[in-house]
């Protein structure tokens, strides 16, 4: 099957929080939140989630496998940044070019929102950062300590887009 990629709506709430748990059991390193956070949701919360900023979803044929969300800074004076936010492909659908699609489609729609597009990236995620670079997203910093998992800490590479340069794919 072949991949496709499009903006998520308050009908995929349920696959999207699926998808969400799954991550966040999966990587958990990956995420700024926890399971313990979101597990209880209501469902309210997530269709909620998705009417703020936006969630593009990486679909296998009807099977919702990918996610990668974003949203826009809100004060006046960096309103003009974006962050690229709980990026996530399902084990079994990665390796097949997947989330270039869903990685391009945010950024597609985030050329229209924002002059630049942030992130932060596990130091160990190398595969994920090599993603972002393919990109056209560059290292600008490091968060030492960006995340504590279950007591070991986890530093992250910050990354950007700048849309208005011309970088990126």
């Amino acid at each position: 099957m072949s991949f496709a990629a499009r903006r998520l709506v308050a009908s995929d709430a349920e696959a999207y929080r699926s998808l969400r748990i799954e991550g966040l059991q999966d990587s958990p390193a990956s995420f700024g939140s926890s399971l313990a956070e979101e597990i209880d949701k209501p469902a309210s919360a997530w269709v909620d989630r998705l009417g703020k900023g936006f969630v593009f979803g990486l679909f296998d044929a009807d099977a919702l496998v990918g996610t990668a969300g974003f949203y826009r800074e809100a004060m006046q004076k960096s309103t003009h940044r974006g962050h690229l936010v709980g990026v996530y492909v399902s084990p079994g659908s990665r390796g097949r070019g997947g989330a270039d699609l869903l990685i391009a489609a945010v950024i597609a729609e985030a050329r229209q929102h924002v002059l630049q597009l942030h992130l932060a990236v596990t130091q160990d995620n190398d595969r994920a950062r090599r993603l972002y670079e393919r990109h056209g997203f560059v290292t600008y910093g490091e968060d030492p300590r960006g995340l504590k998992v279950d007591g070991v800490f986890y530093y992250d590479y910050l990354m950007v887009l700048r849309l208005d340069e011309g970088s990126g794919k």
